[in-house]
């Protein structure tokens, strides 16, 4: 898909349609990553003050201003669904998935939580196998095991290295698993755009009644924050769906390990947290179980259409 910037920046978007899809792919994977790791900063940040939910909403809030020219650009037209309900379903799952990630950014390091949430292609597949009754093959059972090795590196149970804020990071890995089997079935029919409209809207509406209850009034500059975190929101869904349109899954993904060294470079810059050697060595192994997951699944594909 080609890059279309504002008009002062039209020769470096020739420059970047220039360049080979791979390129392409990886760059805009790369930026995707920086955007999570930095909005997760954010978040790490403002809830020293700010409580889950109200963050939620103002991400989602600014995020849906951030859709509007797409919107006013493709009209009223563009948000006709013919399946609502799985649009609902979709965004309270969607919704408790962000509660616990950010709940889970509250607590718990920003690297080890990107670290955690390189398990959800793993998780997606063994819910694909379970609730699709999609077929299976013993090496991916053995990228699964690997990648929950990885995890228990990380986490540490019983350990004095264990934080429990990481559970808020696998509670929010098993939400964001099955919300990804839903966007399957969303997009036979819908446009990513569409998707991310309602998704935005939904987080809005299932956040509102909780925030009541735990309102705390930002300041100025805790507006602003958020106003970065929506604008970040739209990045990290654009820039990935970009990536992986431009190239193969097994070409893209591995860009997408520069997440967990973007987050340590944050936690490290601005809140003096640097992972320990357990977290990069966990990190590493879910994220190389993942990219082999992926790898298998590709070829399985790619040998059924032969």
């Amino acid at each position: 898909m080609p890059f279309r910037p504002f008009a002062p920046f039209a020769p470096l978007s020739r420059r970047f349609d220039a360049l080979p899809p791979v390129a392409q792919s990886g760059l805009w994977m790369t930026l995707s990553a920086f955007g999570y790791a930095a909005s997760g900063a954010v978040v790490h940040h403002l809830a020293q003050r700010l409580p889950v939910f109200e963050m939620a909403f103002f991400r989602n809030f600014f995020g849906l201003i951030f859709m509007l020219p797409w919107l006013w650009k493709s009209g009223l037209a563009a948000l006709h669904t013919a399946q609502p309900g799985r649009h609902v379903v979709r965004g309270f799952l969607s919704s408790v998935n962000m509660w616990c990630l950010f709940a889970a950014l509250a607590y718990a390091p920003i690297a080890d939580v990107s670290a955690i949430t390189f398990l959800m292609p793993i998780i997606g597949s063994i819910f694909a196998v379970i609730f699709l009754k999609e077929r299976t093959v013993p090496m991916q059972w053995v990228a699964a095991v690997a990648g929950f090795a990885g995890a228990m590196m990380v986490i540490r149970p019983g350990m004095a290295g264990f934080d429990p804020g990481l559970l808020f990071a696998i509670g929010a890995v098993l939400v964001g698993a099955s919300v990804a089997m839903l966007i399957k079935t969303l997009l036979r029919h819908d446009s990513s755009d569409t998707i991310a409209f309602y998704l935005f809207a939904s987080h809005i509406v299932f956040a509102a009644v909780p925030m009541v209850f735990v309102w705390v009034t930002p300041t100025w500059e805790e507006i602003a924050w958020m106003v970065l975190l929506g604008w970040l929101g739209t990045i990290i869904q654009r820039a990935f769906n970009r990536s992986m349109a431009a190239a193969d899954a097994t070409v893209a993904l591995p860009f997408n390990f520069s997440r967990l060294i973007w987050a340590a470079m944050f936690g490290w810059v601005f809140f003096a947290e640097f992972p320990d050697i357990w977290t990069w060595i966990g990190g590493t192994v879910i994220f190389a179980s993942s990219l082999w997951l992926t790898r298998v699944t590709a070829a399985r594909k790619k040998a059924a259409q032969e």
